[in-house]
């Protein structure tokens, strides 16, 4: 599996970290709005939310628990995030720019510093384990751009999916094909000759030949045109229902939602507001402050 970082990921840094510096009005009274809205935390209310998570994440299958991280040293984009996933949820991760949602799959996976608070996978701790370690314990991940070899037919993409286990391939790729049929068809296709969402296909097919028991998602559909948006999220779902945990991270709010067990809304590195998918769609409060700018027709 390729875990190398994005070659955007620069501009993803700079953005996120400007979010947390610029002190823009804008950013003010975002969280000025969401104070008065009864969606942010004082520090009596940050003690209860914590509270609250830890007796909910007791059994958790995924963990995070008051994770600080940045990109940047001094310069922090998580504050003190808590998070779960329980085996077979399907949890999303909606915010605005800048609020840590990628940056939180990322400090899942290793690929940048947690400096302070842990992850854990199974109660087991695996803050700042490397990618190839998190992906043989069973965590899977789907960067939000170049996520394929491009010169590499399908078939040799799925491959390395399973580069430490080669003997799990064809029962693997048995599995996979399963749910993305025309990847088996077109199996000695090269890889940069799709399309984005036949990219996003493959990317999603080669994080699910190790098994994982749960997949980490950022921004699936981004890019995509609404009817390869819309096959994006049948297929994620498919994934969920046999049988792997998945954490996903979208900036269409309204339609992740409307398949996610569990949503978080992220804002500033911490939890903004926390319910089911059906909850957060249907809240006032969350139309008003944050489906009205991120959802999509």
């Amino acid at each position: 599996m390729s875990t190398h970082r994005p070659a955007d990921d620069d501009a993803d840094v700079t953005g996120e970290a400007d979010a947390r510096t610029s002190g823009t009005a804008a950013g003010t009274e975002q969280d000025a709005a969401v104070k008065a809205a009864g969606l942010g935390s004082s520090p009596q209310d940050s003690g209860r939310d914590r509270s609250e998570h830890e007796r909910l994440a007791t059994e958790a299958l995924l963990r995070t628990d008051d994770v600080i991280a940045g990109y940047v040293p001094g310069v922090n984009i998580l504050n003190g995030c808590d998070f779960y996933v329980n085996d077979g949820e399907l949890v999303g991760i909606i915010g605005p720019n800048g609020a840590g949602k990628s940056t939180l799959l990322k400090a899942i996976f290793g690929l940048i510093r947690v400096s302070s608070g842990t992850v854990r996978l199974r109660g087991e701790d695996i803050t700042g384990l490397k990618a190839n370690q998190l992906v043989a314990k069973g965590v899977g991940f789907v960067p939000q751009t170049n996520n394929v070899f491009p010169s590499l037919t399908i078939e040799e993409n799925l491959e390395m999916g399973v580069y430490q286990s080669p003997r799990k391939f064809k029962q693997s790729f048995d599995f996979v094909t399963g749910l993305f049929p025309a990847l088996g068809d077109r199996r000695a296709q090269r890889a940069g000759s799709l399309s984005g969402g036949e990219r996003q296909m493959v990317a999603m097919g080669r994080a699910l030949m190790m098994e994982p028991s749960v997949l980490l998602l950022d921004e699936p559909s981004a890019g995509l045109s609404p009817a390869l948006q819309d096959e994006v999220f049948v297929r994620t779902r498919q994934i969920n229902r046999a049988g792997v945990s998945v954490i996903m991270v979208e900036q269409n709010a309204r339609r992740c939602l409307q398949i996610c067990d569990r949503g978080y809304v992220l804002d500033q590195g911490r939890n903004a507001y926390t319910a089911s998918g059906k909850d957060l769609i249907n809240d006032p409060k969350v139309i008003e402050l944050y489906l009205g700018t991120l959802a999509k027709a």
